[in-house]
């Protein structure tokens, strides 16, 4: 799962479709910030804003992504196919890990 930052960030739209959250606790490197860590506490938060991530994540998918060393942005998408945001990952110990995104 965390070999490649496409499939760290594939993980979190598979998880917004299963609801299976625990799987999205360990792809939140330690200095993530807020926003991003929020995501990888899924399965402690309330349902309601477990239902809230599934509803608005499960539409998205992956765009394009782009490598720089350990680091890498990821682009997605939103349900109409545009490109609506990315998420920045790192690389530790040849895993790859949630930072942040916008």
């Amino acid at each position: 799962m965390h070999s490649t930052p496409e499939r760290v960030v594939q993980k979190v739209f598979d998880v917004a479709t299963s609801k299976n959250f625990e799987e999205l606790r360990g792809l939140c490197a330690p200095e993530a910030d807020q926003g991003i860590q929020k995501i990888c506490d899924l399965a402690d938060a309330e349902k309601e804003a477990q239902a809230r991530f599934s509803a608005d994540i499960s539409k998205g998918s992956l765009a394009q992504s782009q490598i720089n060393g350990d680091k890498a942005t990821v682009s997605i998408n939103n349900e109409d196919g545009k490109e609506d945001g990315k998420v920045f990952l790192v690389r530790k110990e040849g895993r790859w890990y949630l930072v942040s995104g916008e």
